[in-house]
């Protein structure tokens, strides 16, 4: 590994643990933190399931030395997470008379409260499994579900094992008690199971009672994708990787170590996969735990800002041909993008609508005006990625349902990934002649995360845009390209080359003396081609500043290579999700929103759009959001030539919170 690069995996740790960081933050409402530790919990389970099980087949040292590593990086994280929960999180509800019983006595109006719910509603789900050692059983954990490993004691002094399933996949992990004059009291289900162990085992002693989970590798490859059905084998993968190999084994750190050997033989479980964890698994169900005192404790609340050209009576249609439209997600409310394609489903004039969908609402608003506009007649065309990981059923699913309304529809190309977020809406002027109105985004089609994700979305009639995107939808349709966009960027026709030309121009401009410097807004950098040429440009003194999120293997600041090279990342109350692309260009700068980081699979094996700005406010505003960004003190971190971060300590600095800082700028200039 050179000494400028970092493994992605050592990245990716580092970017989770900035989330442990907001957990710990006082300055941060309480059931904020709370959400930052269920946010830590549901990166770290999907760590397992897709990033590790690479590095337990290929028993070389490098990777083992790579895994020792992670682990240790994990087990640091997981203890830090239980002191912000036990020390920060649990006095802090308590302080405002919240009780969450863990380990303490309940009351006994809580006893009889817990032990009716237990028998009428809790004892529907639980499934109990005799282990015995001595038969060739095969013994099964569902990927990511909760159990107790129960140690039992018979009246010949005998101990016997048991494990039965903690039904958090039917019930709230969270309970909330009747309240006792002034104090609340939640509970979980696991701890009110614990409390009823003599009810499932009335003949035998219970020892002890552990939690226990197992992570399955969920990372499929489908080996040959142009042959054959290959829906019908995305099908055949998911209902295989429910079954995929273990990668993490989670057990409670009390187990004892005959309990712990239990576990080892009757799960087949390597030394490597079994970890360490705490009394509760899966706290990403603290997404849901109850606020009884709402909306106390929540923190600020940041609605949805209008767009004020968009709030006239004149339809969207009308507006967007006036100009250019650009909204800032979740800052602006995304009732727009839903206006728009609910005026398309019902306008007589629409003759078309096309549209890349890849991760879908459950509960998609946008599917249900494409089934609708079809069923008025409008010819429909939907690209559905059904390859995106975690989201195959859900896109199946709509899929389906657009379908049997009459949208054709194209899923899944073999080898790539349809990750570009465009829609193209096409109507019959006044004159009958054809008019297309174009929406592109750094976003999905996903009203729900639209409202914690940060993102653009650009809606355009103008024919630079149109006559390009034609050349994508025309590509998804039939395989063939028509020719390169002249205008935006594409992966997969134009993207790479593209950007490596761009930053081959601020080299050459700064070798002239003339103005450049390059600046990404991505949320991961890995790809080598590109890390190659930010690293020419440092090195001939262009400036380059990069915020990034997730994974940046680049490492900044090593002397002779990338010390002219600034990496920044920010974790707020909001996800940082969009894309930016500015190059100096000798002072007629060049900005591109996108849809594409910088990782080797968006450049590579993706179909992924960026798209130019020209409309002068419309740059001025990209600019400024940059600008505030860059300037924030709370919560910017800075990327140390280590790879870790470091959050700048305030003593008279003025505090400047970005995020807060755009609502603010955005409500006080959003005018026509």
């Amino acid at each position: 590994m050179q000494n400028y690069l970092i493994p992605s995996e050592i990245s990716w740790l580092s970017f989770n643990n900035c989330i442990l960081e907001e957990a710990d933050d006082q300055n941060n409402s309480l059931y904020e933190r709370i959400k930052f530790l269920a946010i830590h919990s549901s990166n770290l389970d999907e760590f397992f399931r897709v990033k590790i099980r690479k590095l337990l087949i290929k028993n070389s040292k490098k990777n083992k030395d790579l895994l020792d590593k992670i682990l240790t990086e994990v087990n640091v994280q997981q203890n830090r997470f239980g002191a912000i929960w036990k020390n920060s999180i649990l006095p802090e509800l308590a302080a405002n008379n919240i009780v969450y019983y863990e380990n303490q006595e309940l009351s006994e109006e809580h006893l009889q409260e817990i032990e009716y719910y237990f028998k009428s509603i809790i004892l529907s789900y639980i499934q109990v499994v005799y282990i015995s050692l001595n038969q060739p059983k095969t013994y099964f954990l569902n990927n990511r579900s909760l159990y107790f490993l129960v140690k039992l004691k018979d009246a010949s002094g005998n101990y016997n094992y048991a494990y039965l399933n903690i039904p958090s996949d039917k019930l709230d992990r969270y309970k909330q008690l009747q309240s006792l004059g002034d104090t609340h009291y939640i509970i979980s289900i696991d701890t009110i199971i614990k409390n009823c162990m003599s009810l499932i085992f009335p003949s035998g002693k219970v020892v002890s009672c552990n939690a226990i989970k197992l992570n399955r590798d969920e990372n499929y490859l489908i080996e040959d994708e142009n042959s054959g059905d290959l829906i019908a084998k995305i099908e055949a993968k998911i209902e295989e990787r429910k079954r995929g190999s273990s990668t993490r084994f989670l057990y409670d750190s009390n187990m004892d170590a005959e309990t712990i050997s239990v576990c080892k033989k009757a799960f087949r479980l390597k030394k490597e996969e079994m970890i360490k964890g705490g009394t509760h698994h899966n706290m990403y169900d603290l997404f849901k735990f109850p606020n009884p005192v709402k909306p106390n404790l929540q923190g600020t609340n940041y609605p949805g800002l209008k767009h004020l050209p968009f709030e006239s009576k004149k339809s969207i249609f009308e507006v967007i041909d006036k100009q250019n439209q650009l909204l800032h997600f979740p800052y602006q409310s995304y009732y727009y993008v839903l206006q728009f394609f609910n005026q398309a489903a019902i306008n007589k004039n629409v003759l078309e609508i096309k549209i890349t969908l890849y991760r879908i609402s459950s509960q998609s608003l946008i599917a249900n005006a494409l089934i609708s506009a079809a069923k008025n007649g409008k010819k429909v065309t939907v690209f559905v990625e059904v390859k995106a990981r975690f989201d195959e059923y859900n896109n199946l699913f709509w899929s389906r349902e657009m379908k049997n309304a009459g949208i054709k529809i194209i899923q899944s190309m073999p080898n790539l990934k349809v990750h570009a977020k465009v829609a193209m809406v096409t109507m019959k002027d006044k004159y009958g002649n054809k008019k297309h109105y174009n929406y592109l985004s750094t976003g999905n089609f996903n009203e729900s995360t639209a409202n914690v994700y940060s993102d653009f979305g650009f809606f355009t009639s103008e024919k630079k845009y149109t006559d390009d995107l034609k050349k994508v939808f025309a590509f998804l349709k039939t395989k063939k390209k028509t020719g390169e966009p002249k205008h935006i960027l594409a992966a997969g026709f134009n993207m790479k080359e593209r950007l490596l030309e761009l930053i081959n121009t601020e080299i050459e401009n700064k070798k002239k003396g003339k103005e450049a410097a390059v600046f990404l807004k991505v949320n991961g950098v890995d790809e080598r081609e590109i890390i190659d040429k930010l690293i020419e440009a440092g090195k001939a003194g262009v400036k380059v500043t990069l915020i990034v999120r997730g994974i940046c293997t680049l490492l900044p600041g090593i002397e002779n290579i990338s010390e002219n090279i600034k990496i920044y990342r920010i974790v707020d109350m909001f996800l940082e999700h969009s894309r930016i692309y500015r190059f100096a260009n000798n002072g007629k700068e060049k900005i591109y929103l996108s849809s594409a980081d910088m990782l080797s699979r968006n450049l590579n094996r993706r179909i992924e759009v960026a798209f130019p700005l020209y409309d002068e406010k419309q740059i001025e505003e990209i600019n400024a959001i940059i600008q505030l960004q860059l300037e924030d003190n709370t919560k910017r971190r800075t990327i140390n030539k280590e790879g870790n971060n470091e959050l700048e300590v305030l003593s008279t600095v003025k505090p400047r919170r970005a995020q807060t800082e755009i609502y603010n700028w955005l409500a006080q200039n959003n005018m026509e």
